[in-house]
């Protein structure tokens, strides 16, 4: 081989493992925003107890330790979910969706109150409850 075709081979070897990495981490986000069962080992207390065949008479009480899988779920995370959705789609997802038209973020103004509200009227009645 040429010396000018290492680096190139070089080079792709390494966006291939950059978009192999890139797709790892988007697969363990989008299980993470959905939620996923997970098989894990554990261990269990098991109790063994041993009976006369004759009298029926307990002859022995043992406790032993065995591997075992337990099934776990493991829920979705909203976090995750909004960071995802927001990276994915941010035209629809966005935090903070702009108006049209609006080019940045702004406050609204609300006309003001002509009197304030006495503690009574904003209350709940039980009727209301």
């Amino acid at each position: 081989m040429t010396e000018d075709k290492v680096p190139m081979l070089d080079s792709a070897a390494q966006d291939a493992k950059d978009t192999l990495r890139c797709r790892r981490v988007e697969d363990a986000l989008y299980r993470r925003a959905c939620g996923y069962k997970v098989r894990l080992k554990k261990s269990f207390k098991v109790k063994r107890t041993e009976y006369d065949s004759d009298t029926g008479k307990k002859v022995s009480e043992r406790e032993e330790l065995e591997a075992g899988f337990e099934e776990v779920h493991i829920p979705a995370d909203v976090r995750v979910c909004a960071y995802f959705l927001n990276n994915r789609d941010p035209a629809r997802w966005r935090e903070h969706p702009k108006e049209e038209g609006e080019l940045w973020g702004g406050v609204v103004d609300y006309p003001p109150m002509e009197e304030p509200l006495a503690p009574s009227e904003t209350a709940l009645s039980e009727d209301d409850v």
